[in-house]
C-alpha cells in the first residue's frame, strides 16, 4: 500500500469513527465539538474503541450477533493488538507493522484512527486493556457483590475512559502522568458509571439479567433479587412507581450518595484542561449528576422508564458550568 493509499484510508478511518460518535452519542459528540480538530478526532478513535468492546459483549443474544464465546475471543483479539502498539523494535521491519496494522484495520475499520490517536497522543496501553477488562467481567457476569466490586467494575468501563482520553483534553504543557489529575478522572468516570447503574436497573435486569446494585447493599436494606425482577417486568409500567418499596428506595439514595463521593475530585485541576472542553467537561459531570434527580422526580421509577434529564435542565446546567469555570479557573 502507497503512502498516498494509506493516507485515504486512515481519512476514512477517522471519518466512520467521528459518524459512530455522532450516532451514538450525541451529547459527548456536541460536547467536544470545540475542540481543536486533531483533538476532537482523537476523541472520536478511542469512543469507536470503547463502542465497539462494550458491543461485542452487550450485543450476545441478539439476533445475527456473535455468541458469547465468541466475544471473548474477539476481546482477546481486540486486547492482543492494542498490545502490539507499540511492541515496534528493530527487529520489526516498516512491512511487518505495516501488515499488522491493516490487517487489524480490515476487521475493524476504526482502527487505523484509533493507533493513530493513540500513537499521536502517547496513550498508555494498560487504559485500554483495563477498558476490556471491563467487558470480561460482563461477559462472565455475576451479580456484584459489594461496593468494592462495584467500584472496580465502574474503574475498569467507565474510570479508564477518563484516563484514556485524557491526553486529548489535556491544555498543553500539564503532566498527564501527573497521580492525582488521573485519578481524578478516573474517579469522575466512576461516579458517571455507578449513575448510569441507578438509572438503568430495570433495563440492565430485562434485555441482559444483570444487577449491578451490590449484594451486600440488597440484604442491608431488604431488597431480594426477586424484587428487583418483579419490579422490572411489571405488566403495567404506568403504575410501577407506585410499588416501589421504600427499602428499594432508602438503598437507591444510598448508592447515589456513593456515586456523588467520585463527582468533585475533577475541579481542583479545571484549569488543567484544554480551555475548549472546560465548559463540556462541567457541563457533564452535572448533566450526569442531575439523572439523579430525574430518577428521583419519576418516583424512583428506574425500572420501567428510562429518566432523561430536561433540555430546560441542560441548558440550565450549561450556564452553571460556565459559572464554575470562571469561578474555578
Amino acid at each position: 500500500m502507497t503512502e498516498s493509499d494509506w493516507g485515504a484510508r486512515l481519512e476514512a478511518s477517522y471519518q466512520l469513527a467521528d459518524a459512530i460518535m455522532k450516532d451514538r452519542a450525541t451529547s459527548f459528540y456536541q460536547a467536544f465539538g470545540n475542540l481543536p480538530e486533531v483533538r476532537f478526532r482523537g476523541v472520536a478513535a478511542v469512543y469507536a474503541f470503547c463502542r465497539f468492546a462494550d458491543d461485542t459483549i452487550d450485543a450476545v443474544g441478539e439476533p445475527g450477533a456473535h455468541s458469547l464465546g465468541e466475544a471473548r475471543l474477539i476481546l482477546d483479539e481486540l486486547e492482543a493488538a492494542v498490545l502490539a502498539i507499540h511492541s515496534d523494535s528493530a527487529e520489526v521491519s516498516a512491512q511487518e507493522i505495516s501488515a499488522r496494522l491493516k490487517a487489524a484495520d480490515d476487521a475493524w475499520p476504526w482502527w487505523a484512527a484509533f493507533e493513530d490517536t493513540v500513537r499521536s497522543f502517547s496513550i498508555p496501553l494498560d487504559r485500554f486493556v483495563s477498558q476490556i477488562d471491563g467487558q470480561r467481567m460482563d461477559a462472565d457476569f455475576t451479580d456484584i457483590k459489594d461496593d468494592s466490586e462495584l467500584v472496580l467494575y465502574s474503574r475498569r468501563v467507565a474510570g479508564s475512559v477518563g484516563t484514556m482520553l485524557l491526553p486529548l483534553l489535556a491544555d498543553d504543557g500539564r503532566d498527564m502522568n501527573d497521580v492525582g489529575w488521573l485519578e481524578a478522572c478516573e474517579n469522575l468516570g466512576v461516579g458517571m458509571q455507578i449513575t448510569n447503574i441507578l438509572r438503568d436497573v430495570g433495563e440492565d435486569l430485562r434485555t441482559r439479567n444483570r444487577v449491578y446494585l451490590p449484594e451486600t447493599r440488597r440484604t442491608e436494606y431488604g431488597v431480594s433479587r426477586d424484587i428487583i425482577e418483579r419490579l422490572s417486568h411489571h405488566p403495567d409500567p404506568k403504575t410501577t412507581a407506585s410499588l416501589i418499596p421504600q427499602s428499594f428506595i432508602d438503598m437507591w439514595e444510598s448508592l447515589a450518595t456513593l456515586a456523588d463521593q467520585y463527582y468533585n475530585a475533577y475541579e481542583p485541576y479545571l484549569g488543567w484542561f484544554h480551555p475548549n472542553c472546560r465548559v463540556a467537561l462541567v457541563a457533564a459531570a452535572l448533566s450526569y449528576r442531575a439523572i439523579a434527580d430525574a430518577v428521583r422526580k419519576e418516583k424512583y421509577n428506574c425500572f420501567s422508564s428510562r429518566c432523561y434529564t430536561s433540555a430546560a435542565t441542560r441548558a440550565a446546567l450549561v450556564l452553571e458550568a460556565k459559572r464554575r469555570v470562571k469561578r474555578l479557573v
